[in-house]
């Protein structure tokens, strides 16, 4: 599936603060559910929206995932029923 390249910068700044011996296979799993929930809305490129999707959804801790999504200046409000 082709990445918009905005898309793809979130992801890789969504994996900085992860340690660098797991940031490859969590890199992996993510990506793989972005990609399926860009798949899921019809998308024909992975989008911003889609990256926050599926890194929300993939995230063991959501708390940590907010965290890093806040500090990419991602408003999570129209993501609040993912959080929950």
């Amino acid at each position: 599936m082709k990445w918009q390249d905005e898309s793809a910068q979130l992801l890789d700044e969504l994996m900085k603060p992860l340690p660098v011996f797991v940031r490859p296979m969590a890199k992996k799993s993510i990506k793989s559910k972005v990609e399926q929930v860009a798949q899921q809305a019809g998308a024909e490129e992975v989008n911003k929206d889609h990256v926050v999707r599926g890194y929300i959804m993939a995230a063991p801790d959501k708390s940590r995932a907010v965290t890093a999504l806040e500090a990419n200046q991602i408003d999570l409000s129209p993501y609040a029923d993912l959080l929950k």
